[in-house]
């Protein structure tokens, strides 16, 4: 009954308009007479309404039936190594209000998770939101997680973080349950859902962020693979001699990823190969992506080479996953990919040049239709998935424990 009924409310949920009990139908292959008990179960539970009555087709006219997207809201955080969204969402995933700060998760996890809360109480009295309608909180961080009991994995570049009890924190603030993920898994999730009506359902979400992570999405489902660590790219070997913060030399984010990205230019400017970042680093002290950015759009020459460069070596990384994996899509998000279209045409050319014709014949490759957004909107999709499927674990009845 439980799957049924979820099946049912995904339908529903996942429509771009209010469906009738025939799109229903349509949609999930079940008869009239299982759709009709389910969605009295759903219009019990206040998860579903209905907005309208239909068209008639030679009868009384249907009832049609939306996703009650104000039955409560979700905080959706979204955690890099140097600042974080967060994002108070509706049910239907769409932002209602967002903020953003930098942050630096190397100054451990009680220091960040307090900064984070301040922003979520913050967010909600400006919104006028009480905590009793959070339903539900998500949280992407910029590592592996053991998704299961929600407790990130050690990593050099997060001191303090393995196996914090993340969940545990919210809970002293929110009565409702937290879901927590790699937030490249997030993203993906939240690429999807954009996608959806493409009915894509194998993918890879290509993060380039200080590191370089991916997302994959197969046969619709995030796969985290055995230790819950799959997609970790960044660390394959691609064969030079620069040594990464993981110990080892030769991996892809350690010459290719926005840190070594920003890091490199600041050697080319040093080295004076580029005046526009040279007059930049005397300014601040420092360069960050959106200089590389400005270098590449003034056609900086040496600083184009660059990100033509690392294009490359990521997408020659991609052509040997996408041979091995088939999927439809790929798409390229995280906060470095947005230095401009350079990158994103470098990473298609490796690509097509090193997979194979039968591989890429029909496949799609893209900037992240999201952008920034992706890893809220995808804590968000992850949490409003999980509390469905788990209210319904926990009521034999059917009827969902939202309040």
């Amino acid at each position: 009954m439980p799957r049924v009924t979820t099946e049912v409310l995904q339908a529903i949920r996942r429509s771009k308009k209010p469906s009738s009990k025939a799109d229903i139908v349509r949609s999930t292959g079940f008869s009239l007479v299982t759709v009709t008990e389910h969605v009295e179960t759903l219009v019990r539970s206040n998860l579903v309404i209905e907005v309208d009555m239909g068209p008639s087709t030679g009868g009384r006219r249907p009832r049609l039936l939306s996703f009650n997207a104000e039955a409560g809201y979700i905080v959706a955080v979204d955690l890099e190594t140097t600042h974080v969204q967060v994002g108070i969402v509706d049910l239907n995933c769409s932002i209602l209000a967002s903020k953003a700060s930098d942050i630096d998760v190397a100054s451990g996890p009680k220091a960040v998770l307090e900064h984070i809360k301040e922003m979520v109480f913050c967010l909600l009295k400006e919104n006028e939101i009480e905590t009793s309608l959070i339903k539900g909180i998500g949280m992407g961080v910029p590592g592996p997680v053991e998704y299961s009991t929600g407790l990130p994995a050690s990593l050099p570049i997060m001191p303090g973080w393995d196996r914090y009890p993340i969940r545990q924190f919210f809970a002293q603030h929110f009565q409702c349950p937290c879901y927590i993920d790699n937030n490249v898994y997030t993203m993906a999730l939240g690429e999807r859902t954009v996608e959806l009506a493409s009915e894509i359902d194998n993918l890879v979400f290509l993060k380039i962020g200080n590191g370089i992570g991916a997302g994959i999405i197969c046969n619709g489902q995030i796969y985290r693979g055995s230790a819950e660590c799959a997609g970790d790219v960044g660390h394959i070997n691609i064969g030079h001699d620069v040594l990464c913060y993981c110990g080892n030399r030769g991996c892809l984010e350690a010459i290719a990823g926005g840190r070594a990205m920003v890091r490199r230019a600041e050697q080319i400017a040093r080295d004076g190969q580029s005046k526009i970042l040279a007059e930049i680093l005397l300014v601040k002290g420092k360069l960050t992506s959106g200089d590389v950015k400005r270098a590449v759009l003034e056609s900086d020459p040496v600083v184009v080479e660059m990100v033509r460069e690392c294009g490359v070596l990521i997408g020659n990384v991609l052509a040997n996953l996408i041979n091995f994996f088939n999927p439809s899509l790929v798409c390229i998000g995280g906060g470095f990919s947005q230095i401009g279209d350079l990158l994103l045409a470098s990473i298609r050319q490796a690509i097509y040049h090193r997979s194979l014709p039968l591989a890429t014949r029909n496949l799609l490759i893209q900037q992240s239709s999201l952008g920034e957004k992706a890893g809220v909107i995808g804590a968000a999709v992850l949490t409003v998935d999980e509390i469905i499927n788990d209210s319904l674990k926990k009521t034999a009845s059917g009827i969902f424990s939202f309040y």
